[in-house]
């Protein structure tokens, strides 16, 4: 073999196995007994240590969304090493995480680099259980990347509607992915990507006969208002609501109406609240208590309470896990 063959070979290993050891920076390491971190790690890998993938969703599989832009920007994590070592013989199971109204990245920019701490912190902590995640963009397409916090309910174009209409597009692209398992597609929701998650898994809607099926529903402190005032709301895939019970922005006690009513319309659905007590909006993240002003739909005419909540973080990911483990929540 000639030297300069050899040369760029041996650069090409060192390239794959420094981009191998990246990768597997991002994976949490289990501790003595085997067993997996409760919570993310308390620093957040970067896209590049996850191996986010930029994603395209075209409009044509985007046919229930009349607003729909030419292209769904999403970003694509697929565990590095799975708990069992490998994947399962039926395919990974798929989390669609959807962001709340600050959109999915840090104010630095609009693409993979900058996606926010949490969720890149949850993709980790969804990868090392043996998840794939998509997260999909539904505020960049559409000219605001940094969010609709700012506007009022009933002046957004981007309402949930439309949010249903990307999720139902992204299931139906996750669907055609090898590898995975269409059969466990989970939704994962946060504040008004939790309002989306909702909206789709209400049972009164049609849903599209080339869409799989919801497996299971996740909820972080969603505005329970709008799905509260159907008459006929009730849920077609079991659901788990965490809430805040200080939460001054989307109020729990709405939630807990709106379980009331759908048990009484469907006493066979599985709708699982957990509020809890002396927790704000964002409780799940680490940030401090504070307030943030300019929120027009809070309880406190434009200022809200948000930030992390140690005790119910901790509380609100044991039962988060619980509820992705079980085989039939």
């Amino acid at each position: 073999m000639r030297p300069v063959m050899r040369a760029s070979l041996r650069v090409v290993a060192v390239l794959a196995g420094a981009l191998l050891a990246l990768h597997a920076l991002a994976q949490p390491t289990p501790d003595a007994e085997g067993a997996l971190p409760d919570m993310p790690a308390a620093r957040a890998p970067s896209a590049a240590e996850l191996g986010v993938q930029t994603v395209e969703i075209p409009r044509a599989v985007m046919k229930d969304a009349e607003d729909a832009p030419q292209t769904l920007t999403a970003y694509w994590v697929k565990p590095g090493i799975t708990p069992a070592g490998k994947a399962p013989a039926a395919g990974l199971p798929v989390v669609i995480a959807l962001h709340g109204c600050s959109g999915l990245y840090t104010q630095a920019g609009t693409d993979a680099k900058v996606l926010g701490t949490r969720y890149r912190g949850y993709a980790q902590w969804l990868g090392a259980r043996g998840y794939a995640v998509v997260l999909p963009d539904s505020f960049g397409p559409r000219g605001k990347p940094h969010g609709i916090c700012t506007e009022r309910f009933a002046a957004r174009d981007i309402n949930g509607a439309v949010r249903r209409a990307d999720i139902l597009a992204t299931m139906r692209w996750v669907a055609a992915q090898p590898g995975v398992d269409a059969r466990r597609i989970v939704l994962l929701g946060w504040s008004n990507g939790a309002q989306a998650v909702l909206e789709t898994v209400d049972a009164s809607l049609a849903w599209p006969a080339d869409t799989p099926a919801v497996e299971r529903a996740v909820a972080f402190y969603p505005g329970c208002a709008a799905a509260l005032q159907r008459a006929k709301y009730q849920l077609n895939a079991p659901l788990l609501l965490l809430a805040g019970g200080n939460d001054d922005w989307t109020p729990a006690d709405r939630c807990q109406s709106l379980q009331t009513a759908v048990l009484a319309r469907q006493p066979q659905a599985r709708f699982e609240l957990e509020t809890f007590g002396g927790a704000y909006h964002g409780f799940d993240g680490t940030a401090p208590v504070t307030e943030r002003s300019g929120i027009p739909n809070g309880r406190r005419h434009g200022t809200v309470t948000v930030g992390g909540d140690p005790a119910a973080r901790e509380a609100a990911f044991a039962k988060l896990a619980a509820w992705l483990d079980a085989p039939h929540p």
